[in-house]
Order: C-alpha cells, then sequence, then structure tokens
C-alpha cells in the first residue's frame, strides 16, 4: 500500500461510485460502514473488476 498520497489519488481510491452507492441504500448502522469498506478496498484485489484506474476513468 502507497505510503504518500496525493488529493486526486485518495478522492480517486476512496469515492463510492453511483453503482456502489445503490448496493448501500439497503444497508443500516455498521453493516453500511463496513459493507462501503468492503466494497472500496475490493478495488485494490488482484483480478478486480474495477481498479483504481478505471474508477478515474468512469467519472
Amino acid at each position: 500500500m502507497r505510503q504518500e498520497w496525493e488529493p486526486e489519488a485518495l478522492i480517486e481510491a476512496w469515492t463510492l461510485l453511483e453503482e456502489d452507492q445503490e448496493r448501500l441504500r439497503n444497508k443500516w448502522g455498521a453493516n453500511r460502514l463496513g459493507f462501503a469498506l468492503l466494497l472500496s478496498s475490493s478495488r485494490w484485489t488482484p483480478g478486480s473488476r474495477r481498479t483504481p484506474s478505471a474508477a478515474g476513468s468512469a467519472t
């Protein structure tokens, strides 16, 4: 994991896209936070359908 981040890179990496927000609408409390973190961190796993560079091109 990177140690130093530019503000733009942080925004790109941790901003939830519209499809992520749709998935969160039926979650509540701690489940909602945990699910949001899971969605955000899933971008960093090998073979993920959405990587940080792909997320930046989608916006």
